[in-house]
């Protein structure tokens, strides 16, 4: 069984397009940018925690954040 899928049937949409794109370009910098030599230990572990959280979120379309509080940026007919 494919994963996005799974996590797709578990945590309905709440996030738009646009936002989608956003949250996985960010995702990718700040994993990217965990491999620089600049970083302590305990910045690469907040930048690879949150640069996934970021990819995930963007592949599946679900905040965890705007669910726990009932918002949604989605659009009618969007999801």
């Amino acid at each position: 069984m494919n994963i996005v899928k799974f996590l797709k049937g578990c945590f309905p949409a709440n996030v738009n397009r646009s936002e989608r794109v956003v949250r996985l370009v960010v995702g990718v910098a700040l994993l990217g940018l965990s491999f620089s030599d600049a970083v302590t230990p305990t910045q690469e572990f907040w930048l690879v925690l949150l640069g996934w959280l970021g990819v995930l979120s963007g592949l599946i379309g679900h905040c965890p954040v705007y669910g726990l509080f009932g918002k949604s940026t989605l659009k009618d007919g969007e999801g």
